[in-house]
């Protein structure tokens, strides 16, 4: 009779993992310890923001080159809307920059003469994509039609 409790606990063992994994848990379980693993390795010292990254050449330092701060700001913001704040987390450490916030974001797209965000919800990279493609389609509509090129008859 001992045998039929631990058979029992096995299979609701094995629903509850099933269970987990078919709704994503089991995945955001993953995440949360990658991070916490990634911040134990790294320490309070190694996260904080590099003070001179600009003052070397890129590469003399081993490190990569450090990326312009609205593209980092743009991911974080990504992340952010995608609510994958484990994954922002790592990859604001691994950048070693502190992003602008929202609204210093939008500031600087505005100055770099893009429209205002149209929604709070969508992340402003989807939103500057989408002004990307509405301005190039309306070039491409506007330019005049190519010329139609005549092939002459060949001599005889």
């Amino acid at each position: 009779m001992s045998q039929m409790p631990s058979q029992n606990m096995q299979d609701i063992k094995g629903d509850v993992a099933h269970r987990l994994e078919a709704s994503g848990a089991l995945d955001q379980i993953r995440v949360q310890i990658r991070a916490s693993i990634f911040r134990a390795l790294l320490g309070a010292q190694d996260a904080q923001p590099r003070e001179d990254a600009g003052s070397r050449a890129p590469g003399e330092s081993g490190c990569p080159p450090e990326a312009p701060l609205q593209l980092v700001s743009l991911v974080s913001d990504v992340l952010e809307v995608l609510d994958l704040g484990m994954t922002k987390e790592v990859f604001l450490r691994e950048t070693a920059q502190r992003p602008l916030s929202r609204k210093e974001l939008e500031q600087e797209l505005a100055g770099a003469g893009l429209p205002p965000p149209v929604s709070s919800d969508e992340a402003l990279l989807e939103q500057v994509l989408a002004a990307a493609q509405e301005q190039g389609s309306k070039k491409v509509s506007q330019s005049a039609p190519p010329e139609t090129i005549l092939e002459e008859e060949p001599c005889r």
